[in-house]
């Protein structure tokens, strides 16, 4: 998958190893040896193939934008705004949550597992507070459903 992902895009497959190179991480100059690139490479490299395939991360990140463009129309509008200075008054006590919130639906947060906590932790992690997870705990029941 990774090698069709790197033909497919492969100009920007290229600007991403030279963004590598500038952050002193090494670029990418293992090719197609997947094994041989460091955890924090492949990182970044699992980050870069998931904003090129239909991933909940590449939704997340498109829903996401609605964030800094409410701040900067708040910004903008001048709401709450002293006459004379820059920064509206309200600027400390409004934020973007306060009008929106992106609930993502997830089947398998559910399911205990690292793997599924450190994707969604990422996500946590990248994404501003707006970002909301809903699942469905669920107790494993036996046969006779007891």
């Amino acid at each position: 998958l990774m090698d069709w992902l790197k033909a497919r895009y492969e100009d920007e497959w290229h600007n991403f190893d030279a963004r590598m190179q500038a952050k002193n991480m090494g670029g990418l100059q293992a090719g197609s040896n997947w094994d041989d690139y460091s955890d924090a490479q492949w990182e970044k490299i699992c980050g870069w193939s998931s904003m090129r395939l239909q991933t909940l991360f590449r939704t997340v990140a498109g829903m996401m934008l609605y964030h800094p463009a409410l701040q900067c129309h708040y910004e903008v509008q001048g709401v709450g705004r002293v006459r004379g200075e820059k920064k509206p008054a309200l600027a400390d006590v409004w934020t973007p949550n306060d009008c929106f919130t992106c609930i993502v639906s997830m089947q398998q947060y559910g399911i205990p597992g690292a793997v599924n906590y450190g994707h969604v932790n990422k996500m946590f992690s990248k994404f501003p507070s707006s970002l909301k997870v809903a699942f469905i705990d669920f107790k494993e029941k036996n046969i006779h459903a007891e």
